[in-house]
């Protein structure tokens, strides 16, 4: 028999690409930054019968959670299979500050954070690799056909420098600066904006290049930025790939708007990040008193949540 403890605790954070969007899909690299102040924290507890989860969006048995929360239930049941404990019984808390569909990886942070309390809980040994597997169970069902940048970003404690087809590396960084993250309330769309990027590519294939090259370009630029301290550069970088991204058609209104008054307040470079079409976008800033401008004027201008991250924290979190 498997002693318990009496409970246990896994944490994860969120993410945001810094550089890549959508050229990653044309092999081009990208540069995923981990936001350790914006966090996941799942907490397991021992019950005398039933499997109980509890989170912002239900409350009830794992058996019976809603069908948004699919990949979280198979996660679950996938490792109490493997550590002969379908007949134990707990609670599982779910507490997170991360916003979902909004780019900022919340589901492949749930994934890692429940994975970390299970093994804990049942005292098993975890990998770093096995983690990532493990997640990517969560994963396969939210979204089909995961690239492993998510999971492995929210589990990173370090920024992510991501190819397609090639393995995930983590990438050096020391940079003074911050990063504001604002929030555009409108709900990104995946799969409009990755279609609408395609139809673009195919249709004018020198067109595509060109913005698809140009993003790549400056991914890797941004790589050398984050290692050597070059926050103007990196700043500059941002804003002309928010060039690109527009010609590609995946901004809009509500993002421009928060770019154009980030800029307008001081911020070295802004652009969209995630998929476009709406969700978040990010600002470049030299310390915490001009986050703090910067994020005071985009909840003025119509951002519904600003989050900050110091680029001294963008390496924490944990390894396994």
């Amino acid at each position: 028999m498997i002693f318990l403890l009496h409970q246990a605790i896994g944490k994860s954070h969120a993410k945001i690409i810094l550089m890549g969007e959508h050229s990653a899909v044309y092999g081009e690299p990208a540069v995923v930054l981990p936001i350790s102040n914006v966090g996941m924290t799942v907490t397991i507890k021992p019950t005398l019968n039933n499997r109980i989860l509890q989170c912002k969006y239900f409350i009830g048995s794992i058996e019976k959670a809603p069908s948004n929360m699919l990949g979280t239930q198979r996660l679950i049941q996938s490792l109490l299979t493997r550590f002969h404990q379908t007949n134990a019984t707990f609670s599982m808390q779910i507490e997170s500050t991360i916003p979902s569909e909004r780019g900022m990886g919340s589901s492949a942070a749930t994934a890692v954070a429940v994975t970390r309390a299970l093994y804990k809980y049942f005292k098993q040994p975890l990998t770093h690799t096995q983690l990532l597997k493990d997640a990517n169970i969560e994963e396969k069902i939210t979204h089909g056909n995961p690239s492993g940048m998510d999971a492995a970003t929210t589990a990173a404690s370090q920024p992510v420098w991501f190819t397609k087809g090639q393995p995930i590396q983590s990438t050096s960084i020391n940079l003074d600066g911050e990063l504001v993250i604002a929030d555009s309330g409108v709900k990104g769309r995946t799969d409009i904006a990755v279609n609408s990027v395609h139809e673009k590519v195919v249709n004018d294939p020198t067109f595509g290049k060109t913005h698809i090259q140009g993003l790549g370009r400056l991914a890797k630029d941004a790589k050398q930025r984050l290692a050597n301290n070059q926050i103007v550069q990196l700043g500059q970088d941002m804003s002309n790939a928010q060039y690109h991204l527009a010609k590609l058609g995946v901004s809009c209104d509500p993002l421009d708007n928060l770019i154009h008054t980030a800029k307008a307040n001081g911020a070295y470079g802004a652009k969209l990040t995630g998929s476009g079409l709406g969700g978040c976008m990010i600002a470049l800033v030299k310390d915490d008193a001009q986050a703090k401008k910067v994020s005071k004027a985009l909840l003025k201008a119509g951002a519904v949540d600003t989050w900050l991250q110091p680029f001294s924290l963008a390496s924490g979190g944990q390894n396994a």
